[in-house]
């Protein structure tokens, strides 16, 4: 056991000389969190800058115009007609909402529709124009939409009574229904930002094990490795001590992003962090398994590094480290359930979801039995691998 802490202690010292494994380690994880977070931080934070076009100069349009501003998704920007084209071709406004003249008078008559509640085609109502299609009007549509049909029902109900219509309205607009608000926290952002960090933060544990497992083979191309196996140092204790080293690096790793998340970027994760850790460092054994599978089945640093590039981004990618495997088909969603990174995930997923930490019992296992398969596999592959001679 001495000797293998000799030996992780000298891995350590060697990738401490190494910039570039270093970057891998440390920076690149702390790289991947601010990722996450640029990617999530900007889902439904942007507002629509809707341009309006007055040409009625009514009551009713203004409570319409007010109505808009007071939702708080949408930016009012009051325009002349001439600048409508200006405007949108400089991008100072996603789209304009032309109110012509005569719509309070079409609503206070029932004429607002078509008869099929379609209020598009007729003239008195009012229409959107933008040049970047459907994703820029389909908001301010519906909500228009969904306004305009409560007016028509007022009308429909005054029986074109202008009088009695006013009074309808005004009593619509005084709103005496109470109605209490209570804000909810969403949690979609926060826990989808979890998720990705942490799928980033896997995927360079996976290459940084396999970084530092490369270590054997550059020792094996310069002799280093059977001058220790030489001495009183078994091909199992030199493994060992860099499997060793390697946790080493894990350990730091986790901790390092870890810390980032909660105390530096105070990213709620929804998970306690002790559970959260215990799930990394398992995962952890997986990385230093599959690295060490790499570098016993590799002939050289080259091939070593075509089969580190040719696994580990892809099954990242199919498991849902990049982006929710929900959205993936059914049949690369099967293919997933194959890879350990689906089972991290999927458990971090569970624990966000309320679960028991006993119920990602069953993830765990899979996820040890799958870090005990690797390190079974290169433990044979380096007993059977004697060709001293013939490396390069």
């Amino acid at each position: 056991m001495r000797n293998a802490w000799l030996l992780a202690i000298n891995t350590l010292k060697q990738t401490a000389r190494k910039k570039g494994t270093l970057i891998i380690l440390l920076v690149l994880p702390v790289i991947g969190v601010l990722v996450a977070m640029a990617a999530y931080g900007s889902i439904g934070s942007s507002s629509v800058t809707l341009g309006v076009v007055d040409q009625d100069h009514s009551n009713v349009t203004g409570d319409l115009v007010k109505s808009l501003d007071q939702e708080g998704q949408f930016k009012i920007l009051s325009l002349d007609e001439q600048d409508i084209e200006t405007y949108l071709t400089a991008g100072k406004v996603d789209s304009v909402l032309i109110i012509p003249q005569g719509f309070a008078e079409s609503i206070t008559n029932g004429s607002i529709t078509n008869g099929t509640g379609d209020i598009k085609e007729n003239l008195a109502a009012p229409r959107l124009v933008s040049i970047k299609g459907e994703a820029a009007t389909a908001w301010v549509q519906n909500y228009t939409n969904l306004y305009l049909q409560n007016l028509q029902d007022l009308s429909q109900a005054a029986g074109g009574n202008g009088e009695v219509f006013e009074a309808l309205y005004h009593k619509y607009q005084e709103k005496n229904v109470a109605l209490t608000v209570n804000k909810v926290q969403d949690q979609t952002k926060s826990k989808g930002m979890t998720t990705q960090s942490i799928g980033f933060l896997i995927m360079f544990m996976m290459l940084g094990a396999g970084t530092t497992a490369d270590m054997i083979l550059k020792e094996k191309r310069n002799r280093t490795y059977y001058r220790i196996c030489a001495a009183p140092v078994s091909p199992r204790t030199y493994v060992l001590g860099n499997v060793m080293a390697n946790l080493f690096l894990v350990l730091i790793q986790i901790i390092l992003t870890l810390f980032l998340m909660s105390k530096v970027l105070r990213i709620e994760t929804f998970v306690p962090l002790p559970e959260l850790f215990l799930i990394l460092m398992l995962f952890g054994l997986v990385a230093i398994g599959l690295g060490l599978i790499i570098v016993a089945f590799a002939n050289d640093s080259v091939q070593a590094g075509t089969l580190q590039t040719l696994i580990i981004t892809p099954t990242c990618m199919l498991s849902g480290c990049f982006w929710p495997l929900a959205i993936m088909p059914k049949s690369v969603q099967r293919i997933a359930e194959f890879l350990p990174q689906t089972w991290a995930i999927a458990a971090i997923e569970k624990l966000q979801a309320g679960s028991a930490f006993s119920q990602v019992g069953i993830n765990l296992a899979i996820i040890l039995a799958f870090a005990l398969a690797f390190f079974l596999i290169a433990a044979y592959r380096f007993g059977k691998n004697n060709e001293v001679k013939t490396f390069i």
